[in-house]
């Protein structure tokens, strides 16, 4: 009898861990992941803004070109990007590995921007031998 409760206790928790997980993947489809490579042919475009949303040490050591810089783990993020950022305009967010540019893409998404996230962030961006500046 004991043997069951365990049995079934484990099976809830893996179902309820396998429900989290699809919850939170579909949790904001407001915004488009892309790409390394369609990251780089997006950002071409004039209308899109560049924002690295790691900490001022990542960002002195290594960004791509004309990246914007706005601590997502900061206080006051939503306040700096109201500030710095037109809505008119689309958003290409990145972070170190895409961690934390899912989070400011659901926060700036849910907050009435355009949104274009780089999968894998800088990571994959410097993998695919993408342009770096420092």
């Amino acid at each position: 009898m004991k043997r069951i409760i365990i049995i079934l206790i484990v099976i809830a928790v893996i179902a309820a861990g396998v429900t989290a997980i699809i919850y939170f993947s579909n949790m904001n489809d407001k915004f488009t992941t892309l790409s390394a490579n369609d990251f780089e042919n997006a950002i071409a475009d004039d209308q899109t803004i560049i924002l690295d949303v790691r900490t001022a040490d990542e960002y002195a050591g290594g960004h791509i070109p004309n990246a914007i810089n706005i601590d997502v783990n900061r206080a006051g993020f939503l306040y700096e990007a109201d500030e710095k950022l037109p809505k008119d305009k689309t958003i290409a967010v990145y972070c170190h590995g895409g961690v934390r540019s899912r989070k400011a893409a659901s926060l700036l998404s849910d907050n009435g921007y355009t949104i274009l996230n780089l999968d894998g962030g800088f990571k994959e961006w410097q993998s695919a031998g993408k342009e770096t500046e420092q």
